[in-house]
């Protein structure tokens, strides 16, 4: 397209996108309030199917699983690029704490990372080039669109599944968005290089024998183990790697007994590690191993140690970011494009997809009031300032026009 027909192409999809924001936070409350977790986001992957049908798209969705592909072609060259968009659509299981009337209707689960708002911006944004697809192909495209709905990345395997399926298959670059509450809205952070962490998971087994409480000596009690082992964690973690080096052991949950005059037989305990470099990650994976022996040494009991879920950190390509720069230089006001100068320590499994194509991933503001009052990512109160969603569907928008040029 020439500068002339990319811009009167992205006057009409802005102006579509900023009539549309009503229907955007229609569907985002939807789905805020129908969370579903990691591999069951059945009624999710209905409601983008519709969507995409309705905007004139043919998706491609295997039977029994959720997730769905859609292509936008464009180019007339067979072997014409492809950039891919992906969105993510399953919730964390957390109980939604707000007192909002799109809280969430599914005890124990929420949309505390803002997948919700990462599906709805993607629908937007595939039906925004879907309506101007005949201008652009007119216009000489020379790439062609992908948009990739996944689940699944909460447990980190979501990527994996749509890779199998075809998802890459013919992509030459990929993007991402993720909602940042602590990012005023209408500001956009992006980084080469590293944005988010190596990500492991663990859970710790501890196998004692039961008994009754006013006897202890005729069992073996895996609390006392679970409370050593949750110790050497937090002790041992820090000073198990270089201290100028970014990482974080957390445990997450502790589990073990029910009733209250009974030992039990076992304990459980899970958590993550997160580090910038895999090195910290690998040493910590090993310290995880380490402690749980050194637990059950002390008390007799004996462990089991799995790691569930794995990620990479992401590895920003510095041309696809320059890519969604360029666009969003477009669309946001001058000094609200940030450079993050440190990566963050949460886990994003888009980085399996950027082991495979050059891709990028953006930080996008959805904050609003005072920094001390924001809640975080995964909380229960987590919300956004739902002008965003207008932000992000006109980023993901401008960055396919740009790449489709």
């Amino acid at each position: 397209m020439t500068d002339d027909q990319h811009r009167t192409t992205w006057h009409r999809s802005d102006a579509w996108l900023s009539e549309s924001l009503p229907d955007m936070i229609a569907m985002r409350r939807d789905l805020h309030t129908h969370p579903e977790p990691a591999g069951e986001e059945v009624r999710t992957t209905a409601i983008v199917l519709d969507h995409m049908k309705a905007a004139g798209l043919q998706p491609r969705v295997e039977e029994s699983a959720t997730g769905l592909i859609v292509d936008i072609d464009l180019a007339d060259d067979p072997a014409a690029t492809r950039l891919a968009i992906r969105a993510d659509m399953d919730c964390v299981q957390v109980s939604d704490e707000k007192d909002v009337p799109w809280a969430s209707l599914n005890d124990g689960c929420c949309h505390a990372c803002g997948h919700d708002a990462h599906t709805t911006m993607a629908c937007f944004a595939a039906h925004a080039i879907s309506r101007e697809a005949n201008a652009i192909r007119a216009g000489g495209a020379t790439s062609n669109l992908r948009f990739i709905f996944q689940p699944a990345e909460e447990a980190a395997t979501g990527a994996i599944e749509m890779i199998d399926r075809g998802a890459l298959e013919g992509v030459d670059q990929i993007i991402a968005l993720h909602v940042d509450p602590f990012l005023d809205t209408g500001h956009v952070g992006m980084r080469i290089g590293p944005i988010t962490a190596n990500l492991v998971s663990f859970k710790v087994t501890l196998l004692g024998q039961g008994g009754h409480s006013a006897r202890p000596h005729e069992s073996i009690d895996p609390i006392p183990a679970a409370i050593n082992l949750v110790s050497l964690l937090y002790q041992l973690g820090p000073r198990s790697v270089d201290s100028r080096r970014a990482q974080c052991v957390s445990v997450t949950s502790v589990q073990g007994g029910e009733a209250i005059n009974a030992i039990p037989d076992s304990a459980e305990i899970c958590g993550t590690i997160r580090a910038a470099r895999i090195e910290e990650a690998l040493t910590l994976r090993k310290m995880v191993i380490q402690c749980a022996d050194a637990a059950c040494l002390a008390t007799g009991c004996t462990s089991k140690v799995d790691f569930p879920h794995e990620a990479p950190a992401t590895n920003n390509d510095p041309r696809v970011v320059e890519l969604m720069a360029e666009a969003a230089g477009d669309i946001v006001a001058p000094g609200c494009l940030i450079h993050l100068e440190l990566p963050s320590l949460g886990g994003e499994d888009f980085a399996l997809y950027q082991q495979k194509v050059p891709g990028a991933m953006a930080r996008l503001g959805t904050g609003h009031g005072p920094m001390d009052g924001r809640p975080a990512l995964h909380s229960g109160l987590f919300d956004i300032d739902e002008t965003a969603l207008l932000v992000g569907s006109r980023l993901l928008t401008n960055t396919a026009l740009h790449a489709v040029r």
